[in-house]
């Protein structure tokens, strides 16, 4: 059969017309293969550094085991370890799987949920080190920004962990409206400031026990450790001089690695 010109005008467009239909299913077909199937949010790198690198637990075993190089063989008295809490005693990286996994970040009713559940895990190395210090006939004061009226959490949660801390030895103090109001008066840089002085001028208010016997007189600061600079005295994150501090650290200052947060 011969086909007229009217029949090759259209056959080419019925062709023309297969050819665009087909492009457009492959390229649909592509484009939902390319966004694959909806996932939940993935965690941030520094979550999955801090839960499963090996590079962390070693350099915290690591920072602890130089810790424990820098005690005194036996404490005096008045001596005393100042520590923070989070992420340098307690590892609430759990936490902050749980949020990210949601596609959630922090948030102040969160994290109380959080403190009141007590499952947070020691950080490596801390264990050894505050058996250590307690052998030494040594003190702890852990100044934490936890709010002051969740240390009795806090301490239920650490003597979970089979640490051998008690009130005679091991001073907790939260963080009070009074501790941020005195930032910017003498020798108050960071608001944690106020709660070392009180420590030092023998005013600790420590919440378990508050046995006046061994807390309520002055006390020597002859260790710091945290996961933030302002966990060391006199400092804020953007004051601090890494030139000044680095001479007195592995001897008195010693700093854990935290990527998650921080006052940076």
């Amino acid at each position: 059969m011969t086909l007229t010109s009217s029949h090759s005008n259209l056959v080419r467009a019925v062709v023309a017309a297969g050819v665009v239909a087909t492009m457009a299913a492959c390229t649909s077909t592509t484009s939902t293969s390319l966004q694959g199937p909806k996932e939940s949010p993935s965690l941030s790198t520094a979550v999955v550094y801090q839960t499963e690198s090996k590079e962390y637990p070693l350099l915290s075993q690591f920072v602890y085991a130089q810790a424990i190089d820098a005690l005194p063989a036996q404490f005096n008295a008045a001596d005393v370890v100042v520590m923070d809490v989070d992420e340098t005693v307690l590892d609430n990286s759990q936490y902050q799987r749980e949020r990210e996994s949601q596609g959630l970040g922090y948030s102040p009713s969160s994290w109380e949920a959080w403190v009141k559940r007590k499952e947070a895990t020691l950080v490596p190395g801390v264990a050894e080190f505050l058996k250590e210090v307690i052998a030494r006939n040594g003190k702890v004061a852990l100044i934490t920004n936890r709010d002051k009226s969740l240390d009795r959490y806090t301490w239920e949660n650490l003597l979970a962990q089979s640490l051998p801390l008690t009130p005679q030895n091991t001073c907790v103090m939260g963080r009070v409206q009074q501790d941020k109001e005195a930032v910017g008066q003498p020798n108050i840089v960071n608001d944690k400031d106020l709660r070392r002085t009180q420590l030092i001028s023998g005013e600790a208010a420590c919440s378990i026990g508050n046995d006046k016997r061994n807390w309520r007189k002055p006390h020597t600061i002859i260790m710091q450790i945290g996961d933030n600079i302002e966990d060391f005295a006199g400092v804020t994150q953007e004051s601090a001089d890494v030139n000044t501090l680095s001479p007195q650290t592995g001897t008195s200052l010693f700093i854990l690695p935290n990527p998650m947060y921080g006052s940076w």
